[in-house]
């Protein structure tokens, strides 16, 4: 949380919303929400001045510093630090798909809730049987945690629990065993020992030793597995594919290279795969990566030998115990509690507004032309990019202009923005998206495009990397799109900023904001809200998992939308970006002449942009955009409604919105939705109501649930 200057934090995670294992069996058994037991990513990284970048890492080229990641460029590091837990170890069991591991944690959250509903529905028949593999204290705690959900729920269901021991917990005292055995007893799970879980098939789960126990569903708690890229990456591994790594949590194969938790292998102090290391271990890791980029020697770890253990029984009691002493209750759950939620609490930076560091440029830099990039630097990005071309580009790339031949009307754009997230290479495909939505809302077909690049100075080799992540993004979607990148120009400045120029072929009878006809209905592609969820990421107050919807609704052609518009001989269409989803229907209006009548609840929004506008969020484009509000006569609701206020939320790469004959709207919506997007008729064109303006209409007491399932 103190950024050292002049070095840049990444995080790369698949999940966006971390969970913490030790509230785990109170998530299941409902006595924490999603948000209580998992830790926001996104304002955390805000806050320690980091990039967080959301990505699967899928290997490791060592040599070369960089990190694969599934779909999309690799990533360059100088230090690495590799905190990525453990998989399920489910190599000794056959039909894997038929289980529901317990790890990672984020994917089995969402077939746990699969499995509930299953359940609920009556679907496994009305007493279906669950087994739980594996007896040690994090299968207790499950199934304790899954027994007491059932049971509050009014579910039945029948729950084994089985393991390849001869008692449970038998790393514990007898006394814990025996208070563990009657907690089990009480909700009526039956204990299978000596049972070694081998196959699953026609709903009865074998074990080794010849035994077998229905089995409607299989939850794996038992084993943790190294993920395969470990091993594969050329680190030095245990027999098992755990990363070794010496007292000071740095690899014993590459010095830049550290690991902690449930991934690495302590040499000389093995320990079990426990999440109590792992918290353990990182200060520890934090302290030593500080210490060896600034040229000191690391601090050695000593893990460890005993821990106090508190397993929770399912209802708000548990155990603590620490070798032969132990004491249970319902005060000691509270202490667990307690300590949980002050460990969460630590990282529960949402609520407050913050500001990352940056480093500052020298005054001296040069302006003008003294500012662009090397030519060096350029070229090495040019040799490394897949550059999208296009038959009608004569000359492109390395020449002083390209040379395009245009066979027909030719409908030019230009678009930007600075960037407003901190993956350079979602920032280029958003900006691509953004850039030729203009070509998309003429009715055109993009074909070249040029790219105006500023990057802020840093070393060398990360500006390098810092373009050529942002061009990587741009020309997949150029590419995706059938266009070419012709050339562009480039500049270092203070801040990270990509404009593109697009061109493309244009019908002669192009779409117009100024077609629309009295009758027409109003459609838009595209739910709205990313203004409002940017302003409320850039405050810290927006959970990542809605900021992370709208970057993918940003991060989405309007190319297939066009096309299916194409089919329905729309006339007067526009898309919907800065100005809000009214300012640019009155342009269509004011245009065109006439007024329009908007049923504010059926407007598509973006999941968490309402309730950000209930908390006072907005961007800060958003009062300059209220003005238009005085055209409209606002019905059964005050201005400051927040389904009125999303209406003026600037939209970056927002949908389509136009008119269409009411008989064609019912296939078109089905057509667009079927084409992937969040397509909605909202409203309809009216030549009583005034020119330019018109009606809000909101239902009286309705909203729209402005929230994802977690």
């Amino acid at each position: 949380m103190n950024p050292l200057p002049g070095i840049r934090v990444s995080v790369v995670s698949r999940e966006l919303h971390s969970p913490y294992s030790g509230m785990l069996p109170g998530l299941v058994a409902g006595h924490y929400t999603f948000d209580e037991a998992h830790i926001d990513l996104g304002p955390l990284s805000q806050a320690a001045g980091a990039r967080l970048i959301a990505a699967e890492v899928t290997g490791l080229s060592l040599t070369e510093q960089r990190i694969v990641c599934a779909g999309r460029p690799d990533l360059r590091f100088d230090i690495l630090s590799i905190n990525s837990g453990g998989a399920p170890d489910l190599a000794a069991v056959s039909a894997p798909s038929a289980v529901i591991a317990v790890k990672p944690i984020s994917r089995f959250l969402p077939r746990w809730h699969s499995l509930l509903v299953e359940l609920e529905r009556g679907e496994l028949g009305a007493m279906p049987q669950l087994v739980v593999v594996g007896g040690g204290a994090g299968g207790i705690e499950l199934t304790l945690a899954i027994a007491h959900r059932l049971a509050d729920s009014r579910i039945a269901a029948q729950i084994v629990l089985v393991t390849a021991d001869t008692d449970i917990v038998s790393d514990h005292s007898n006394r814990v065993r025996r208070h563990l055995r009657r907690a089990l007893e009480r909700y009526g799970v039956r204990v299978e020992v000596r049972f070694t879980a081998a196959s699953w098939k026609s709903g009865a789960l074998t074990s080794q030793e010849g035994s077998s126990v229905i089995a409607d569903r299989v939850l794996w708690v038992t084993g943790v597995d190294a993920p395969p890229w470990a091993r594969e990456s050329g680190l030095a591994v245990d027999e098992r594919g755990f990363i070794r790594v010496d007292a000071t949590l740095r690899s014993l194969s590459h010095p830049n290279v550290f690991a902690a938790g449930d991934v690495a292998a302590l040499d000389g102090q093995p320990r079990p795969k426990s999440g109590v290391f792992a918290v353990r271990e990182g200060p520890y890791l934090a302290a030593n990566l500080q210490r060896v980029i600034e040229g000191r020697a690391p601090r050695h770890y000593r893990a460890q030998r005993r821990v106090l253990a508190i397993i929770s029984e399912g209802s708000q009691r548990a155990i603590a115990s620490r070798g032969a002493v132990s004491i249970h209750g319902a005060w000691v759950w509270r202490v667990k509690h307690w300590i949980d939620q002050r460990f969460m609490d630590r990282f529960d930076v949402r609520s407050k507004t913050l500001a990352s560091g940056s480093v500052s440029l020298d005054p001296m830099r040069c302006g003008g032309c003294g500012s662009k990039l090397s030519a060096d630097l350029l070229h090495r990005v040019l040799r490394r990019l897949d550059i999208p071309v296009h038959a009608s580009v004569i000359t492109g790339i390395g020449d002083d202009a390209a040379v395009i031949d245009a066979r027909g009307p030719i409908a030019a754009t230009v678009d930007g923005f600075r960037a407003m997230i901190e993956d350079p290479y979602r920032l280029g495909r958003i900006a691509a998206h953004h850039a030729m939505s203009d070509i998309y809302a003429m009715g055109g077909v993009p074909t070249a495009a040029l790219a105006l690049v500023t990057v802020p100075l840093m070393a060398d080799a990360m500006m390098e990397d810092e373009l050529f992540q942002l061009m990587s993004g741009a020309c997949e979607v150029l590419r995706e799109d059938g266009a070419a990148l012709a050339g562009g120009h480039s500049n270092e400045g203070a801040e990270l900023s990509v404009s593109l120029a697009v061109m493309g072929v244009a019908p002669r009878s192009a779409w117009r904001k100024a077609s629309l006809a009295s009758g027409d209905v109003l459609l838009v592609t595209k739910a709205i809200g990313t203004g409002v969820l940017l302003a409320g990421r850039m405050r810290g107050v927006a959970y990542t998992r809605d900021v992370e919807y709208a970057l993918a609704a940003m991060d989405d052609s309007n190319g297939r939308a066009a096309r299916v518009l194409a089919r329905y001989g729309v006339r007067a269409v526009t898309d919907v970006t800065g100005f809000g989803l009214l300012g640019h229907l009155a342009e269509m209006l004011h245009a065109s002449g006439l007024g329009a009548r908007i049923k504010a609840d059926a407007v598509p929004v973006l999941p968490g942009a309402l309730a950000l506008i209930d908390q006072g969020v907005e961007s800060t484009l958003a009062p300059s955009n209220a003005r238009v509000l005085a055209d409209f006569q606002i019905v059964d609701g005050p201005p400051t409604d927040s389904r009125v206020r999303v209406l003026i939320d600037p939209q970056t790469c927002g949908g389509l919105l136009f008119g269409i004959p009411s008989v064609e709207v019912d296939a078109c919506v089905a057509e667009l939705v079927a084409a992937g997007y969040s397509a909605a008729a909202i409203g309809s064109v009216d030549r009583q109501l005034q020119p330019g303006g018109g009606r809000i209409e909101l239902s009286e007491g309705a909203r729209k649930n402005s929230r994802l399932p977690a």
